[in-house]
């Protein structure tokens, strides 16, 4: 039986990990991260970074999709918009990385700008937001 968790207390340990499969150079500055794990390890996590009052960046990875996957989602739906009270979150996601921006799009992200050549490699980097009513994983009835 394998042993699943959230992780809500190691902001450090998740966003690492997070840094390493979204290929995040850079600090991410002041930052929030939670994240799940299966058996000690790492699946998937969520950093947000870049706070206003109304807006943060949100930076997905899950490299093994599992239940608690959905749940991660749910926490970080009502940590930006339930406790921090955003308006929106911004995702930002290299062009040619078809399988997060299907994640994103799946999710409730939608397309928002093109940033032409912004990627460390100069590939065009797709601006996407989530609005609070736009999630579709987990919570119902706007819940």
């Amino acid at each position: 039986m394998s042993a699943s968790r959230l992780i809500f207390d190691d902001k450090d340990r998740v966003g690492q990990w997070v840094a390493q499969q979204v290929d995040q150079d850079s600090s991410w500055g002041d930052f929030y991260a939670m994240g799940a794990e299966a058996n000690g390890e790492l699946v998937s996590g969520i950093v947000f970074n870049n706070f206003n009052e109304s807006n943060a960046t949100c930076h997905i990875a899950v490299s093994k999709p599992n239940k608690l996957f959905i749940e991660l989602l749910d926490h970080g739906y009502v940590y930006a918009f339930g406790q921090l009270k955003l308006r929106r979150l911004t995702g930002l996601v290299a062009a040619d990385n078809h399988k997060a921006l299907k994640l994103d799009k799946h999710i409730g992200f939608i397309e928002e700008s093109v940033m032409q050549q912004a990627g460390n490699k100069g590939q065009d980097i797709i601006m996407l937001v989530m609005w609070p009513g736009n999630y579709y994983r987990g919570h119902k009835n706007g819940q």
